[in-house]
């Protein structure tokens, strides 16, 4: 009988045959206990069924970048002067890319960094941007090891000089080459295809002679070529788990060639099965600053004299043409108004009077306009430093407070808060924390607002590995560093130079004739800052319309917090027997501006993951509520998701069952 039952238990019959069989012997008892065994196989196998493994199959969204060595001994600055791997990390974070750093100089590779302690990888991708002679003690093995689980490896200007890393991007290194022979694509894949397509044509290679890598396959397929020499190799090490290696001069000509950054980029959604990014147009984007609000020098000094503007000022020559082009800017405002005549800090807002000039200041109307301004939400309130000057200002050279102002009162030192100029040295980072923390405070006690970024004034910062201006402002809580010629990225764990990803200019009313914004770069993914002051609206009632006429007009603009709140969104990824769950993580501190707006991103997806996709009916959840998604949606290499307004957690969920057709 138990065999017999056994056969089939998934279908009714044998149940019934059992039945038949057994009660015309009178054997009630038997055929109860077999009519019970096989129910409860049937219930276990749907339940096994249950818990089966997803219909929809993916890795995790965090890549591993490992690199030679950082320039920081504490692992948190990262400097594009400095640090080789720069140009990946801050494509990375533009990208909204989830990544940690290996640093192979202080770190020691092993698996505890690739598996989770259930057994499961932790990186979706290793990108190996390491090219040292030897490895030493690293053991590669367990990258090979990753790689078997469903790790995939991404190597970029890099001899791989180790005979795991040998195996499993099937390569040899030869020897460096010099060619000006024109890029051919040689096999047409997702990665290629663009190329293929003349979408993302090679660029003429007749004047670039640098040094190039010469690989010898063993087991990889070429699929960019440059005459006899690979360029781009692709090794299949798995239904889903690849090795790609890209042959590409320099780290730096991902950012600042279109050509290879879309070849970095579809490699990593090859590698990865899928890649999130934010769904907005970065190339014709552009952040406006206004510096200098609330300053004192305005009113004493003879090469930057001019009335700051009024209430009234600020709506008519500012509010109204922001409104008026849909545009946004950001006020860089000082707290701090540095009064030689009490030789005491004050507020600038209670500032009424006649200056050396016969202007008549009135910071109190200004602060309204201000205000009046960012009520209208056509202005970010952020940090221009508490005072715009040196915090010493008693010790020689000085003191400030009496020093001639047609003499060494108006040297341009004097006025730079987070670098000494005058004295050729660094301001302390104590003193530089309790200038940033008394102006946060002030401004929210102003404006009630929240600053999130940090524009230190003379674009002047102290730079060491201790008193670094832009450590210091990620460690009190700002979310981006700018000065006028560097943006750097802050949170509490890592300070990222953007550096050929956020490009940055300034302008004037005096300058806008030589703006040329036909020359900026190209800026994929980051807006470009353009910097000017509260002086160019006083001195020139036209100025914004006249900046709007000069800028393209397929420009728009980004506000500086929607930036931050963007950069700082944190993508995490699930995969159950339900299905497939992005979780975009929006936090109450730097992510405030999506407490009122919504946010657009784009998910994009590998050929393999598509095909998962088109073979299951598919059904969509934002926040568990459904959304229409079609077998067309699918036609396209990625897919648009929309989520609303409201801080926190917000999960796009993708559910699928197989189709009916399938056996």
């Amino acid at each position: 009988m138990q065999s017999y039952c056994s056969r089939r238990v998934l279908g009714t019959w044998p149940i019934i045959k059992c039945w038949d069989r057994y009660c015309a012997g009178g054997r009630i008892v038997a055929v109860s206990c077999c009519l019970l065994l096989c129910l409860a196989a049937i219930t276990q196998s749907s339940r096994a069924a249950s818990t089966a493994s997803p219909l929809i199959h993916t890795k995790p969204y965090r890549v591993l970048l490992v690199v030679e060595h950082r320039s920081d001994p504490y692992g948190l600055v990262v400097n594009s002067e400095t640090d080789k791997f720069q140009p990946v990390a801050a494509l990375l974070k533009a990208w909204s890319v989830p990544f940690d750093i290996l640093r192979l100089d202080q770190q020691h590779l092993d698996s505890s960094y690739l598996f989770r302690r259930s057994g499961g990888i932790r990186y979706g991708a290793v990108i190996w941007l390491a090219d040292p002679a030897s490895y030493g003690e690293q053991d590669i093995a367990s990258l090979e090891e990753a790689t078997r689980a469903g790790t995939s490896l991404i190597v970029v200007d890099s001899r791989f000089l180790d005979p795991t890393l040998d195996k499993l991007l099937g390569l040899k290194f030869k020897d460096f080459y010099t060619s000006t022979d024109t890029f051919q694509v040689t096999q047409e894949r997702y990665i290629t295809r663009d190329i293929a397509a003349g979408k993302n044509a090679p660029f003429a290679q007749s004047h670039d002679y640098s040094d190039r890598l010469w690989v010898q396959p063993t087991t990889a397929e070429i699929l960019l070529a440059q005459g006899q020499h690979p360029i781009l190799t692709v090794n299949q090490l798995g239904l889903e788990t690849s090795a790609v290696w890209l042959g590409s001069p320099n780290l730096s000509v991902l950012c600042d060639s279109a050509f290879w950054r879309n070849l970095f980029f579809r490699s990593l959604v090859w590698g990865v099965g899928y890649v999130v990014v934010p769904n907005v147009d970065y190339a014709h984007r552009i952040i406006l600053e206004l510096d200098d609000w609330g300053t004192a020098d305005k009113g004493f000094l003879s090469y930057w004299r001019y009335l700051e503007p009024s209430e009234e000022t600020i709506r008519q020559d500012l509010i109204v043409p922001l409104q008026q082009h849909h545009a946004v800017a950001s006020a860089e405002v000082d707290t701090g108004y540095v009064d030689r005549q009490s030789r005491r800090v004050v507020s600038p807002w209670t500032q009424k009077f006649s200056d050396l000039y016969g202007l008549h200041q009135d910071y109190a109307s200004t602060r309204q306009g201000l205000k009046g301004a960012a009520d209208a939400g056509v202005l970010d309130i952020e940090s221009h430093g508490w005072t715009h000057m040196e915090p010493d200002l008693q010790s020689p050279p000085g003191p400030w407070w009496t020093a001639d102002l047609r003499g060494e009162g108006s040297m341009v030192g004097w006025y730079a808060e987070f670098e000494d100029q005058r004295r050729g040295e660094e301001v302390p980072a104590v003193t530089q924390i309790y200038h940033m923390e008394r102006s946060l405070a002030e401004l929210q006690q102003d404006f009630g607002e929240q600053a999130l970024e940090l524009k230190p004034g003379n674009n002047s910062w102290s730079k060491s590995q201790f008193n670094n201006t832009a450590g210091l402002a990620a460690r009190v809580g700002f979310g981006l560093f700018h000065g006028d010629k560097a943006t750097y990225y802050l949170d509490h764990e890592l300070v990222l130079d953007m550096a050929d990803v956020v490009p940055d200019f300034n302008t004037a009313y005096d300058l806008l004739d030589v703006l040329n914004p036909e020359r900026w770069p190209d800026h994929t993914d980051g807006p470009v800052i353009l910097g000017f002051h509260d002086r160019d609206v006083a001195l020139d009632h036209n100025f914004m319309e006249r900046l709007f006429a000069a800028l393209p007009t397929n420009y728009q603009t980004l506000g500086t917090n929607q930036y931050i709140g963007i950069i700082h969104t944190q993508i995490n990824s699930s995969t159950d027997s339900d299905g497939f769950q992005l979780t975009f993580t929006q936090d109450n501190h730097y992510c405030a501006y999506f407490a009122s707006h919504p946010s657009s991103w784009r998910l994009w997806l590998s050929d393999p993951l598509r095909k998962q996709l088109t073979a299951s009916h598919l059904e969509v959840l934002i926040d568990d509520r459904p959304i229409k998604v079609g077998p067309a949606d699918l036609d396209h290499e990625s897919l648009t998701i929309d989520l609303p307004s409201g801080l926190g957690p917000h999960a796009w969920k993708l559910t699928a069952t197989r189709n009916s057709k399938e056996p």
